[in-house]
């Protein structure tokens, strides 16, 4: 997909984007391909994962950042994933032209269907890793970055680098979740050691789980030291949305690159990661089930 290449617009080396891959089935999934730069992604880009990322909206996932964002902006979506969120950050800038990047073909594939069935005209996807990107300084408005430093190994880096290509004056926008808050009730004991687990993989991972709570130190670290910081929570207690999440999180315990890790990494043992998956189910279908965690969210302008 081509882009814009004038002085300050926005310059890119988008790769070929790649046909979707097979439905993954079982356990064999392998997990070396969500490496890029050092970095493995813990969840994976299987069926279950990209099917709970693709109900992400921008009203819901940026809207701490909606201020920011002018109808001619020039929006940087670093992680865009299945681009559910990108493409309501284009209707945003209906004048400007958003670029969503991510380290896989195969999810880029993915989002260039979203894309294409949401009818905007002003998306452009590229495979790029956020540790180099490939565009000038300040050729951006904004960047963001939604649920993406939580898997980084180095996400100061990430965040500087995401500032290197915002112009002064221009904004950083990072929104990540806290796993350590993810509570429910009833409280079951498959799912705390569901919490358990996945915390010990993205730790192997190099990667910080519980990264919300680091957004500010991040950014300081980063060279952002105004940085404005909000919180927002999601809940599930609709059976609905209960059992979406729940039975959701059944299927990415058995059949996703975490599943896959748990077991390799030997934080849990096939017999375990079947017994999380039922205590998802117990919780999605009790019907005074609910859950919740925090989401921190940091906005800071570029010098």
């Amino acid at each position: 997909m081509g882009g814009e290449a004038s002085d300050g617009s926005l310059r890119h080396s988008a790769q070929p984007l790649g046909g979707c891959a097979a439905a993954v089935t079982d356990r064999a999934v392998p997990y070396a391909a969500a490496v890029t730069g050092g970095d493995v992604y813990t969840h994976g880009h299987q069926p279950a994962v990209v099917a709970q990322h693709a109900r992400r909206t921008a009203e819901d996932c940026a809207a701490f950042a909606r201020h920011v964002i002018e109808p001619d902006s020039r929006i940087l979506d670093v992680g865009c994933g299945p681009a559910s969120i990108t493409v309501g950050l284009a209707r945003w800038a209906e004048r400007g032209h958003v670029i969503g990047i991510e380290v896989t073909d195969e999810i880029l594939a993915t989002a260039a269907a979203t894309v294409a069935e949401a009818g905007v005209a002003n998306v452009t996807l590229a495979n790029e890793s956020v540790y180099e990107l490939p565009y000038d300084d300040g050729a951006f408005d904004v960047a963001y970055a939604h649920q993406v430093c939580q898997h980084l190994s180095d996400p100061v880096a990430a965040i500087s680098e995401m500032a290197r290509v915002v112009r002064p004056g221009g904004w950083v926008a990072v929104r990540d979740s806290d796993y350590s808050t993810m509570r429910g009730y009833p409280s079951i004991t498959e799912i705390t050691r569901w919490r358990e687990v996945y915390r010990q993989v993205c730790r192997h991972n190099d990667a910080e789980p519980d990264a919300g709570r680091h957004l500010f130190a991040w950014f300081r670290a980063a060279g952002l030291p105004e940085v404005q910081m909000s919180a927002s929570v999601w809940q599930f207690w609709t059976p609905e949305t209960r059992r979406n999440w729940g039975y959701s999180w059944a299927d990415r315990c058995l059949n996703t690159s975490f599943a896959r890790q748990a077991v390799d990494y030997g934080y849990a043992t096939s017999a375990e990661m079947e017994q999380i998956a039922a205590g998802w189910r117990v919780w999605a279908d009790h019907p005074d089930g609910y859950f919740h965690f925090i989401h921190s969210e940091a906005l800071a302008q570029a010098t």
